[in-house]
């Protein structure tokens, strides 16, 4: 069974007050905000469901009989990722408004209260600011961001029997209680690989950070394209400086007119985005490679309109959630606040319309394991499709993307089940 997290425009700047940003610590989609009924087969017809006669209850209307239900919100509301915070704090805010505003008021058995709590700038703050939701009545936590405040944070919710779903994308961190909605690194390689090989780009080379991150991706890399019977090499780490950055594309310069051209890779996997991307991308032209042979393919962290707009990469691939739904997101928050939010900004959304959705139907004063990880998952208003494991992981299925004249095309589709 798959769960539908859609939900209406805004009418109003925000349905409750108690959930207001104002303290750090204290064409729009058209169907409501439901549980999704069971799929039925193509070759199935459905017939229209006659409804009663009586008036239907007032929408967005939360009844007095609803069961309260606090969520801490754990952001970096101060400190370096203070601009991130911030935008997610919006989003929240936005997503609690618009989780109720399509649902009669007899369907909301439950009203979810934000409690949004500062974590700082260092991942003690995590500890405390979750000792202080709890200690105030939370019995669900969305966040932190960052895996070293939920390392903090997480024996104090286990020791409370309380759930958590956090922003990280660090497996390290995920199980018991802890689940993960960052956009996972592992996912992204993985989906692009298999299209990359598929596409009779057998033979590739890597260029990422000499970072944990960077790592992770080399790790899953070569061993998807091992099974496959590919070929990864020559795979190079840099630190993040331009001298570094030009050492490594001198190297695999190298390693590409070393070789004869039936055994020369067919691809360059490019681990890195923002002004490091920029930085490769110059490299690459002063290189002896032909990139008009060599296919450019990279990660989720290409999704950024301004790199859309970098001539060298046209034609590049890279795994990204189906961009319509994004567009419609940030669409509504660009009207709503006036800018522009940073890409994990949608993450808080569709988590904080996980937890509305769940409680407002169940009425539970608290969310559990089973109610997270069904099987069919969740397709979130901002992100499509994604199921959360036992184990803690999280899966969405990704679309392959093409940069192609200053923006992206979608050329492979996302899958619409698990």
């Amino acid at each position: 069974m798959k769960h539908s997290l859609s939900t209406l425009p805004l009418v109003f700047a925000l349905l409750l007050t108690s959930c207001a940003p104002g303290n750090p610590d204290a064409d729009m989609r058209k169907t409501p905000l439901q549980q999704a009924a069971k799929t039925v087969p193509e070759t199935q017809s459905t017939s229209p469901i006659i409804a009663d006669q009586s008036p239907e209850a007032p929408k967005g209307v939360i009844p007095t009989t609803a069961l309260p239900i606090k969520v801490a919100l754990l952001l970096p509301l101060s400190g370096d990722s203070v601009s991130v915070g911030n935008a997610m704090m919006d989003a929240a805010t936005m997503a609690i408004s618009d989780s109720y505003l399509a649902v009669p008021s007899d369907k909301i058995h439950a009203q979810i209260i934000l409690m949004p709590k500062d974590t700082g700038s260092v991942p003690a703050d995590s500890g405390t600011a979750v000792q202080e939701a709890i200690n105030q009545g939370a019995t669900f936590v969305i966040g932190p961001l960052f895996s070293q405040s939920v390392n903090i944070a997480a024996p104090i919710t286990r020791q409370h029997n309380i759930n958590m779903l956090t922003f990280s994308n660090n497996k390290v961190v995920a199980g018991n209680g802890v689940y993960l909605f960052g956009f996972m690194p592992e996912e992204q390689v993985n989906r692009i690989a298999e299209y990359a090989y598929l596409h009779n780009l057998q033979r590739v080379a890597l260029l990422a950070p000499n970072d944990s991150y960077g790592e992770k991706v080399k790790k899953t890399l070569i061993e998807s394209y091992t099974l496959k019977g590919g070929v990864v090499a020559p795979a190079e780490l840099y630190a993040p400086s331009p001298g570094n950055i030009d050492a490594a594309v001198s190297r695999l310069a190298a390693a590409y007119n070393s070789m004869s051209e039936d055994r020369r890779f067919q691809a360059i996997f490019i681990a890195d985005g923002g002004n490091q991307l920029k930085n490769i991308v110059s490299s690459l032209q002063k290189s002896h490679i032909d990139l008009k042979k060599v296919k450019l393919l990279g990660t989720g962290l290409w999704d950024d309109a301004e790199i859309a707009k970098i001539p060298e990469l046209d034609g590049a691939w890279f795994p990204s959630s189906t961009p319509e739904q994004y567009r419609v997101f940030e669409k509504r928050f660009v009207s709503t606040y006036g800018y522009k939010p940073v890409r994990l900004a949608s993450l808080a959304y569709d988590a904080v319309t996980l937890a509305a959705t769940i409680t407002m139907s169940s009425g539970s004063p608290t969310i559990a394991a089973d109610e997270l990880t069904v099987p069919g998952g969740f397709i979130s208003p901002a992100n499509g499709l994604f199921r959360l494991s036992k184990d803690g992981t999280s899966e969405r299925k990704l679309a392959i993307m093409q940069v192609s004249g200053g923006t992206f095309k979608v050329i492979d589709p996302a899958a619409l089940n698990f």
